[in-house]
Formats: structure tokens, sequence, C-alpha cells
């Protein structure tokens, strides 16, 4: 089967589902899991049969995942202790990169020990903790109260469950509870904070996140806080110092995805990579190989969010496939990498970042050769005329593809995100380029960077000029009222029945160049 592990992601997503709305107990999908999976083997040679149990051996196991990420063990700390509580002592292991914002330090801790009535216990799971008044808000900090990756830490404070309020369709108690977080430790000034050991995590993740800080400290001390502000989100997915106005700005315009660490940015990161090695004169299969390294390593200084997980597997699978001389097929990648984030967290499928992050690529591979394919085949072999054809193709796709559930999320519709995006997203390979150019050298010779932070500077206020110039166009984007989920999929049902009309002129030779195409500004 060509696209067979689209047909399995399509089974475990539906799986999830049922899992979520139907109240069938854990061990029930697992007794289903495993009798289909026997009648799969006994009729292992008829294709047919096989091919409709596999799908349904996967449906009831991304069922059963579900249920099974719902289950809490008996010493987990949500079990051991009331959701609020007077003050507690825990001892755990950061287990991310500590955030500062108004004097207050935020990380999630994997706890490891609780004090309950004078006495130690054991316990395992996840708290988000608070540390209000805490000094060194900033990177370049290294003052008393900083926290790292790796810390194990005594803690004392008051446990409660995160409040369920909501903004739209955005819940922060399910919000936490999909990373499997389910009670806040706020430690407010005079509470007992004490570091026990250090350098206790992965000794990888722990050089990322040194790295992150050391780039984070040039790109503050050599911009502008304006400019700062958006190159850190831009390729270090630190938004925590990004303009309010900004991030509105780039909302409206519908380029707001440039500040989220995603396919666009591992694209032009990998092709920077590749050329590099290149221009040193690295062999071809070394070359993929360490590139697929480094971009394992970027994704981990990133903090490997969905979107980046997602991109750094496929652009691993593709450039693994180059290595091995062969050719690739853009869905079964993709639907890979769904079914391997999915498989350690199912709750990511209800998350606005995974739809929007899979749903891009998917309307792009399949709806930009569509698009491309309505224009002349002569037009299209002028190359400055083909080149833009295929930028608007590929624009248009993602936004045809995207609108209803922007609508849906967001309340906003951007007719101007199609030219927005046909200007920005070329430009953000200046914009990248220059920013990895300036952490760079800021870290090897900080002497040089005041001609790359003064060049950063004027490429940053013109991407914010060329988005406010584009806003103020009358009829740019309209604000929304709620709008139900049943027009979403009126909508997708009617983009599909449209797209795969015989009356659309589709062919082969074509899709496939462009998929490649695609796959390459992914």
């Amino acid at each position: 089967m060509r696209y067979s592990l689209v047909g399995l992601c399509i089974a475990f997503c539906l799986g999830i589902l049922v899992g979520v709305y139907l109240k069938i107990p854990f061990l029930i999908f697992c007794l289903l899991t495993f009798l289909f999976l026997i009648f799969s083997i006994i009729f292992l040679r008829q294709n047919t049969k096989f091919n409709i149990l596999i799908l349904c051996v996967t449906f009831f196991l991304g069922a059963a995942v579900l249920k099974n990420s719902q289950i809490l063990p008996n010493f987990h700390i949500a079990k051991l202790i009331p959701y609020k509580s007077d003050s507690v002592s825990l001892i755990g292991v950061i287990d991310n990169d500590p955030t500062y914002q108004n004097r207050r330090a935020s990380f999630i801790l994997k706890v490891e020990k609780l004090k309950i009535n004078e006495e130690w216990v054991k316990t395992r799971g996840k708290v988000l903790v608070r540390v209000f008044s805490a000094e060194g808000g900033s990177a370049s900090g290294g003052k008393k109260n900083d926290f790292a990756y790796g810390e194990r830490l005594f803690l004392s404070g008051n446990l409660y469950r995160p409040l369920s309020f909501s903004k739209g369709e955005f819940n922060y108690r399910d919000y936490l509870r999909h990373q499997g977080i389910y009670l806040i430790l706020s430690v407010q000034k005079g509470n007992i904070v004490k570091q026990l050991d250090k350098n206790v995590g992965n000794p990888l993740k722990s050089f990322a996140f040194q790295m992150r800080h050391k780039m984070k400290v040039v790109i503050i001390k050599n911009l502008s806080p304006f400019s700062a502000g958006i190159l850190s989100a831009i390729i270090l997915g630190e938004r925590q110092n990004l303009p309010v106005y900004v991030r509105d700005v780039l909302v409206k315009s519908g380029t707001v995805h440039i500040i989220a660490i995603s396919g666009l940015h591992l694209g032009i990161v990998a092709f920077i990579i590749l050329l590099t090695l290149k221009i040193i004169k690295i062999p071809r299969k070394p070359r993929y190989i360490l590139t697929i390294l480094l971009l394992i390593f970027y994704c981990l200084l990133t903090g490997a969010n969905t979107p980046v997980l997602r991109s750094t597997v496929m652009a691993s699978i593709l450039l693994f496939a180059y290595f091995l001389k062969r050719e690739i097929n853009i869905y079964n990648s993709l639907s890979l990498a769904a079914l391997m984030i999915l498989a350690v967290n199912p709750w990511q499928l209800f998350e606005v970042s995974f739809q929007l992050s899979f749903l891009s690529v998917v309307s792009i591979v399949w709806l930009s050769p569509k698009i491309k394919s309505l224009f002349p085949q002569k037009v299209n072999k002028i190359p400055w005329i083909g080149f833009l054809i295929s930028v608007f193709s590929v624009s248009f796709a993602a936004w045809l593809g995207l609108l209803p559930l922007i609508a849906y999320y967001f309340k906003i519709f951007s007719p101007i995100t199609i030219l927005a995006n046909m200007i920005i997203v070329p430009y953000m390979t200046i914009i990248v380029a220059s920013g990895f150019s300036l952490a760079m050298i800021g870290i090897l010779i900080p002497s040089l960077t005041s001609t790359f932070a003064a060049s950063n500077e004027l490429f940053i206020l013109i991407l914010f000029k060329i988005n406010s110039s584009l806003i103020a166009i009358p009829g740019a984007y309209f604000k929304l009222p709620s709008i139900s989920f049943v027009y979403v999929l009126l909508y997708y049902a009617l983009l599909i029945s449209v797209f795969n009309s015989s009356k659309i002129p589709i062919i082969t030779r074509i899709i496939g160049r462009n998929d490649k195409q695609a796959y390459a500004l992914l």
C-alpha cells in the first residue's frame, strides 16, 4: 500500500477520539487490540482482510494508549495529597528550561519525594513550580536564585489544582493535564528553596539549554529590547519578551507562525547546515548524518515542542532517504511523525499547535500542486514567473487549509495572509541566517558582534514594517464572532469535494515534482 502509514495514523487518531468520549475500561481496549492482532496474524496472507484487521488493531491501540494516559499510579503525587493543601515539602529535578517573567521563575519539577506527616515518601509525577520574587530574571543572570535544567531541589510551598479558566477554546487546566501536570506549587518569598544536586538531567539536553542561554545573552546585549524580543522568538522560541503589539500585528497579518519554531525554521536551518558543510567539503553521506544530528540538537535547544518535533522527524526521514538514495513518500513520513508524537502523548491531538502544524503541511503537499497546475504550462516555464506561481501556490494552499481552524480558534479572517506569506516566508531566510550569525559570532568572536547587530536591527525593522503596512490595507483582516465546529467540518468536506473534482487537471509528473518542492519549503 502506497499510503499505508496514512491509514494507520487516521485509525490511531480515531481510536484516541473514541477513548476520550467513550467510558470503556482500559483493559477492554487492550483485549480488543490483542484479539484483532491474533486475527490479523491468522489472515496474514489474505491482503484485504489483513489490512482491515491491522487498521482495527491500530484503532483499538489508539484508544488503549489514551486510556492508559488517564490512569495514574497509586504513588502519583496527585493521588497522595488533596488538590489544595497547607505548606508541603518536595524533592525533585527540574525537567525543562526555567523561564523568568515579572520577578517570577517557572519550571516543571519531576517529583521524587514528598513529605507527608513528617515522613518522606517516594512519589512521581510532574508539578509546575512558580517561585515568586525570584531573582535572576534574565538569561545573563548568574545570580543567587537562578535555576537550571537538571538541578535537584528541595522546595516548600503550597500545592493547588490549576484553575479551570478559559479563553475562547483554550482551557488552562486541560492544557497542563495534557502535559501530565495536575498540580501547581506556589513558592512564596520566605519558603525554603535549596539546591541538593546539579547536572542530574540528560547531558545533551543540558548542553543544548546552556547554548540557548549563551545565544540569548548575545542577542539581549547587542540588540534593542524590541529587536531582541522578536529575534529570540524566531530562532530560539523564547516569546516571554516579545512585545504584545508585535504579536497582535503578526496575528492580523497571518504570519504569527514565524515566532513559533516549526518546519519553516527547520528547513532554513537545515539548508544553512548543509550549505556550510558542503563549503568545507564534508563528503555527501557524512553531511546528511551531521545535519540530522544538528537538527535534533536544535530541536532540544528550542524546547522540542510539537511543531519542531514534527519538523525534525520529517526532516530526518527526508535526509536519511537522501543518505540511502531512496524516494520518500511525504504523506507516510508525516503520518510516522504524528504516530511517534501521539504514541508518547495522545493528548497532543487536541492541542491547537498540533492540529495547525500537521494540517498546514497536508494542505501544502496536497493543494499546492493542484493550484499550480491551474496556471498555463507556458507561464510556469518562465523562471521568475514560475517561482512566483510556486510561492503563491504554497501560500494559498496553507491559507485554504488553515482558514476554518484559524477562524474557529482565533476568531479572525485574514485575506492578506496569502500576500504576507509570499513576502515574509522567503524573507525569513535572511532573518534566521543573520540571527544565527549574530549569536554564534557573539559567542566565538565577541569583537565582531556590532556589525552583525546593526544588520539584524535593520532586517527585523523591515520585517515589522512589512507586516504593519500589510494590515493597514483596507480589508486586510476581519474580526469574527464565535463559529460552530460544524461549519469547520462542512468547509473541509466542501474543500475535499472541490479539489478532488476531475475537472481540475492534475498531471502525475507535476504532482511528483511539486511534492519535493513543497517538502523542501517545509
